[in-house]
């Protein structure tokens, strides 16, 4: 790793291909003094004593830096919040002062507790606990789309294992077969066994009763009678076997009744809740998971053989005080329901014949799809391996009887007396692959309710969004009718299990949070204070003049006029400072020879620093990963512009949008936070802000099922100034060596990334960060703990090797935004003017959120259509003591530094940032065309390099 010493960019610097350079030790241990003040950097001065958090005594949270009264208030034998689980409980804490080494916490044996220690080994962690709620910000009443669950605290549920005697791959070729089953024999067996009892069953192996089963003895195997085409058996045996699994109402109970102090809510009663009140409306409804579809209904034409279904989605939560069900709406792509032909035909029309290449396509569309024919006298299902390249006429078969090769066409014609209409299409090959199973196309039709899981153009993307966004008004009507229908179609086995939904959606009070006010440029420069999530400022803080760039387009001619861009560019840059030269070069370049062509530009402009590429509509991604590997390879900057945007929307905002990205990616600052304007900002600015902080967000994105076996990409941003302005970068491809799949959501080399980060970042500002502000998208509920217990080992760990003794104090947050939570306005003049959405600020900490760990909604944009989602943020981990006031102002600040545009958006812009890198790094791979599937598979590592930025644009948001 190479230290970055902020020189200058000399002429012609980065033309030559990247070469690896030799790495460096870590950083010699820094003294003690003030660090000196960085040229290119405002100086982050580390304070002679540490700023006091904004916090109520006793509110101590993280590894223990608590305050000195909650540090003498721990009792003897209470674990520390943030306690790996493996250790034992605390006996002996001897307490911090501010300013001292951090406090040391004894187990029951007299041995040190350290985490900093102790995570050489990645013991469990414990989620962070809340401790209070915010109270800053005015409070305005929301409807929600919860709703509230009465329960018996005296019911007792009882789970059972049963078993199917059937192959497992027949009852997942065939969804419904396994509760037609289940059904019958609760039927067959109702006055015998399940008299008084309503048995629900989840599908596959875990069944519930309101009542425990008498006489299991006597039940081991029950025969059931089932007349399906699907199996050939007509008796198949049920084995049934209590797991002693209790779920206890009580328990519940006593979790809101905070009758325990490490009360944690039973691991299974959700799913159990879940299958209650979903076991009715999947007789009724097309259903999968938790979503709920209604045949036939709310269905729009995406092409190609696919739909667009509307339905709910419903699950069981737990509230601050109840339980409460999340019913959202559900918008999922379908196959349509139609002769196979048909759609073949709709991929490609009025084709009799194929070409190899198209039935490869044809395949990716078809594999795995369930089919049903009915030559036979019954309807019968299969899945489709895939079209064979010869037509029914031509492709040979053995006849088992005769012996004799036979074409698929005459077999049929011979042995069913059905003669093909279509005999030059392809034949169907179905499952199983070793059995030689042909059909005619024409026979076959597409099964109902088949979710599509493959990619989706372009274009049925747009309709999907244009079909789901509606206006909240219009959006509450939709969830609240179907709400009603889900509620009552579950309420009588619902009620059997001592349960009761309302359907009535819950209203709660939430809070609208002050927005920062923001500092630009100019010598007449006023703070600007946003509005409804909305500002306009004047001359950018620091710029950086446009001087060496290029023009070139690829769009016609006809339909571009660079002179025009230039001088609308440069009338714009003067208003916000950010001064624009003539271009060195403009040139119409086309995708054909394009490397070629911009090899031969940038040997004859040496000093070509800054490209703009003006793209046609609908251009392929291959085009814009042809671009961006300019950064890669030669260290140049590129900037991306449809011609659409140049042509229909080239006003002084799409303008000045333009210049935000382009002043941003040369390394200026558009904007900063103003943190001199409250009380609370005041305190974040000396609290967060008073010494060196370094805010760190990352993301990862995975690949879907049908766009091969391509590794994870994580990506990974950390700030170098306190403007939030300037952030350094790393991708990493990774795949879970423990399961061997190319799909992992734990950033697992994160010990050298995060070494690599602190290295930069000291680097800019001649300082460590004494602090960690981690913001991590992309992590479910279910993946809080793993994803907690790796990565914060992963901090610790490169913290360690950078410097012996070295602690900052980390603040872990997850921002989650796949979520069904809605707030709309109870009154309609809180709402936003011209969206009707929830104001950009709302923040909702109370009713609807977990009764134990520490998280929070917070509705930071202002929506543009549709409906607003808010994020949902969970803090995990929190060594700084931070009030949940000053976490959630923190994160409602940091929406506003995202430089792209002047709007805040919908969470904080590190993390947005990450996505941004994750988003380039996926198209760029997959440009490259590689193969994942070969033995062995391409190098990680070497990959990794054709992703990464070029070693001049280290410390620049280039990827802005």
């Amino acid at each position: 790793m190479t230290i970055s010493q902020n020189n200058p960019r000399g002429r012609g610097r980065g033309r030559s291909k990247p070469t690896k350079t030799p790495e460096v030790s870590s950083p010699a241990t820094p003294s003690t003094s003030t660090p000196p003040c960085n040229q290119s950097t405002p100086s982050i001065n580390t304070p002679a004593s540490p700023a006091k958090s904004p916090v109520k005594i006793g509110a101590g949270r993280g590894r223990g830096r608590g305050q000195l009264a909650a540090a003498a208030a721990t009792p003897v034998g209470a674990p520390t919040s943030n306690a790996p689980t493996s250790t034992a409980p605390t006996s002996t804490t001897t307490p911090a002062t501010p300013g001292s080494t951090p406090q040391i916490t004894y187990d029951a044996n007299g041995n040190i507790i350290n985490p900093w220690t102790a995570h050489r080994k990645k013991p469990t962690l414990e989620l962070l606990k809340r401790k209070d709620y915010g109270a800053e910000g005015r409070q305005i009443e929301l409807y929600t789309n919860f709703y509230e669950v009465k329960h018996k605290s005296t019911m007792k549920i009882y789970q059972y294992h049963i078993l199917i005697s059937l192959p497992e791959k027949v009852l997942k070729a065939n969804k419904t077969l396994a509760v037609d089953i289940f059904n019958t024999m609760v039927s067959d067996y109702q006055e015998t066994y399940f008299s008084g009892i309503y048995p629900v069953y989840d599908g596959s192996k875990i069944m519930y009763t309101n009542k425990p089963i008498e006489n299991l003895d006597k039940m081991a195997s029950l025969p059931v009678n089932v007349k399906s085409n699907a199996v050939r058996e007509e008796c198949i045996n049920i084995e049934i076997n209590p797991t002693q699994q209790v779920i206890d109402f009580a328990d519940i109970e006593a979790l809101y009744r905070k009758e325990k102090d490490n009360q944690t809510i039973p691991h299974n009663f959700f799913s159990c809740a879940d299958i209650i009140l979903g076991f009715m409306p999947k007789m009724s409804y097309i259903s999968y998971g938790r979503n709920y579809f209604p045949r036939g209904q709310n269905v729009a034409d995406l092409g190609d053989g696919i739909q667009l279904w509307s339905g709910s989605v419903m699950a069981v939560k737990p509230g601050q005080w109840k339980l409460l069900v999340n019913i959202d709406e559900k918008h999922t792509a379908f196959y349509k329901q139609q002769n196979l032909r048909e759609l073949v035909n709709s991929l490609y029309p009025n084709k009799g014949t194929f070409k190899p290449n198209e039935i490869k396509k044809i395949n990716d569309h078809l594999r795995g799809l369930q089919i049903q024919v009915s030559h036979n006298g019954y309807p019968r299902k299969h899945r489709i391996v895939g079209l064979m390249e010869t037509p029914a006429n031509r492709h040979m078969i053995k006849d088992n009887e005769t012996l004799a090769n036979v074409s698929v066409a005459d077999y049929f014609l011979r042995k069913k007396e059905i003669k093909l209409e279509y005999p030059n299409l392809p034949c169907v090959h179905v499952e199983p692959k070793t059995r030689q199973v042909y059909l005619p196309i024409e026979l076959c039709s597409v099964v109902e309710g088949q979710r599509c899981i493959r990619s989706l153009t372009e274009r049925q993307i747009a309709e999907i969004i244009k079909t789901s966004a509606k206006k909240p008004d219009v959006k509450k009507r939709n969830i609240d009718s179907s709400a009603k229908k889900l509620i009552d179609s579950s309420a009588d086995y619902a009620r059997h299990y001592g349960m009761e939904v309302s359907d009535k959606p819950l209203r709660i009070k939430g809070r609208l949070l002050q927005a920062p006010t923001l500092w630009y440029g100019g010598k007449n420069s006023r703070p600007v204070v946003p509005q409804h999530g909305v500002w306009r400022g004047n001359k950018y803080q620091t710029s950086r003049p446009l001087t060496n760039w290029g023009l070139f387009s690829m769009a016609p001619q006809n339909r571009f006029n660079p002179k025009s861009f230039k001088d609308q560019l440069a009338a714009e840059g003067n208003k916000v400072g950010v001064p624009l030269h003539d271009p060195l070069v403009v040139r119409f370049i086309s995708d054909r020879g394009f490397s070629k062509a911009i090899e031969e530009v940038l040997a004859q402009f040496p000093r070509l620093e800054y490209m703009f590429f003006i793209l046609p509509p609908k251009c392929s991604n291959d085009v814009y990963s042809a671009v961006k590997e300019l950064e890669v390879s030669y260290g140049v900057v590129t900037q991306c512009i449809n011609l659409d945007t140049v042509l229909r929307k080239f006003k002084p905002q799409t303008l000045g949008n333009i210049l935000m990205k382009t002043n941003s990616k040369r390394g200026g600052v558009n904007w900063s936070l103003n943190l001199e304007t409250s009380d609370l900002a005041k305190q974040m600015g000396k609290f967060v802000f008073g010494e060196p902080v370094m805010i760190v967000g990352a993301d990862v994105t995975h690949w879907a099922k049908d766009e091969g076996n391509k590794p994870s990409i994580a990506g990974v941003v950390c700030s170098l100034d306190r403007y939030c302005s300037r952030y350094a970068s790393r991708i990493k491809l990774q795949v879970n060596k423990k399961t061997n799949r190319a799909s992992d959501e734990i950033i697992r080399d994160f010990k050298d990334i995060m070494k690599e980060l602190l290295i930069e970042f000291k680097s800019a500002t001649k300082a460590k960060p004494g602090k960690i502000l981690y913001y991590r998208d992309g992590v479910s509920e279910g993946q809080f703990i793993q994803t907690l217990t790796e990565e914060i080992a992963g901090i610790q760990a490169a913290c360690k090797e950078l410097e012996e003794g070295y602690q900052p104090k980390i603040t872990y947050i997850t921002a989650q935004k796949r979520h069904h939570t809605r707030f709309y306005c109870a009154n309609p003049s809180d709402a936003d003017r011209s969206s009707g959405n929830v104001p950009a600020g709302t923040v909702v900490d109370r009713e609807i959120t977990h009764p134990i760990h520490f998280d929070f909604y917070l509705n930071s944009h202002c929506g543009i259509q549709g409906t607003n989602r808010p994020c949902h943020y969970t803090v995990l981990w929190d060594d700084s003591d931070m009030s949940p006031d000053l976490i959630q102002h923190l994160t409602y600040y940091l929406c506003h530094t995202y430089a792209r545009c002047s709007r805040s958006v919908s969470y904080p812009a590190p993390t947005y940032y990450a996505h941004l890198l994750c988003a380039r790094a996926r198209i760029m791979l997959s440009s490259m065309k590689l193969n994942w599937y070969s033995n062995p598979p391409p190098k990680l590592h070497e990959v990794e390099a054709k992703l990464s930025q070029h070693k001049s644009l280290e410390n620049m948001n280039y990827f802005v």
